[in-house]
């Protein structure tokens, strides 16, 4: 049996990099708003959206660094919060079926092929973290005392 720090190493990077990527894209989305509502960061912005899409950016940002704390769990514990790999699948998969319905609608034109390459960069990150997911079936010594006080 693999010692608990070597154990589910493959799901705790993959979970590692999914949090880095979260905090990085919610940084950037943070940032973005406090360019444009706060103090001029940058020479030019980094969307071009107005006001209302500012607001929404940085809730996206927000939202991002919670999603990258809880992935944070999941590489500490990956048994423990094996359901934030399952929410992020799920998040994944979603983000997938856009990008897909963007392309299909025809309104995205200047994207071109790379709304496809999303979705299936997405979708494989999706399926790897419900192939890596800890299974459930794992004893946590909760379960050996519950069934001792049972019998």
């Amino acid at each position: 049996m693999p010692s608990a720090a070597r154990a589910y190493l493959a799901y705790r990077l993959l979970a590692a990099t999914a949090a880095a990527v979260c905090f990085l894209v919610g940084l950037v989305c943070v940032l973005s708003f406090f360019d444009r509502a706060l103090f001029q960061l940058f020479a030019h912005p980094l969307f071009d959206t107005d006001y209302w899409g500012y607001y929404l950016l940085a809730f996206a940002g927000s939202a991002l660094f919670a999603w990258g704390g809880c992935l944070v769990a999941a590489v500490r514990d990956p048994i423990g919060a094996s359901g934030v790999g399952t929410a992020t699948a799920t998040a994944l998969i979603l983000a997938s079926i856009l990008r897909l319905l963007a392309w299909y609608s025809g309104e995205y034109r200047l994207a071109a092929e790379q709304l496809r390459v999303e979705a299936g960069v997405l979708a494989v990150a999706a399926l790897a973290f419900v192939w890596l997911k800890p299974p459930r079936t794992v004893d946590r010594g909760v379960t050996a005392r519950s069934r001792e006080d049972a019998a």
